[in-house]
């Protein structure tokens, strides 16, 4: 018995470290905002099972850059997607519930179980997983009241929303890995 839960644990340990590898140490992000183009550099590192989110933007001949910190509270029951703007020299911790760039591991758990997920007050259900990036299926999603559509990352350790379209804000993207 306890060797058969030494490997249960030790396949576990494995099964995660690998999904969190999946993601490279930095993405582009393109936004699509009023008809103007902005390509982000974002790293996500997780320390003590907060998540921290790098990011920079060269601008006018000048390094930008800043972060936004998850707590694990937030990536555990995030409900909330926050579309704060990067401020040069900024570094945030996200408020109670929000989560930047990825969904809540609670959320990705009941919709990967249910095939509906219930975030930003919004229900969405799961269309399909026919597209993919980093060699894992995308969750295409579509909000069932205004058709806004999200792929996210089909990854417990970080349920990335590696596109967003059709956003009611109108802040629209899409991850890339960096060539």
């Amino acid at each position: 018995m306890t060797q058969k839960l030494f490997t249960l644990l030790t396949f576990a340990l494995l099964t995660m470290g690998a999904a969190a590898q999946t993601v490279p140490d930095t993405l582009l992000f393109v936004f699509k905002l009023h008809g103007q183009t902005r390509r982000f550099e974002m790293s996500f590192e997780e320390r003590n099972d907060s998540v921290r989110l790098t990011w920079g933007i060269e601008r006018k001949l000048k390094w930008l850059s800043g972060t936004f910190t998850m707590t694990p509270d937030n990536m555990e029951n995030g409900t909330s997607l926050s579309f704060l703007q990067p401020e040069d020299q900024q570094h945030i911790v996200m408020p109670a519930g929000e989560t930047v760039y990825l969904i809540g591991r609670k959320a990705y758990r009941t919709l990967k179980a249910t095939g509906r997920m219930a975030y930003n007050l919004t229900t969405y259900r799961l269309l399909d997983t026919d597209s993919e990036a980093l060699g894992r299926p995308l969750l295409h999603v579509r909000d069932e009241a205004e058709c806004e559509e999200m792929w996210i990352l089909d990854n417990p350790a970080l349920p990335l929303v590696w596109r967003m379209k059709d956003n009611p804000l109108e802040i629209n993207w899409t991850a890339q890995t960096m060539e």
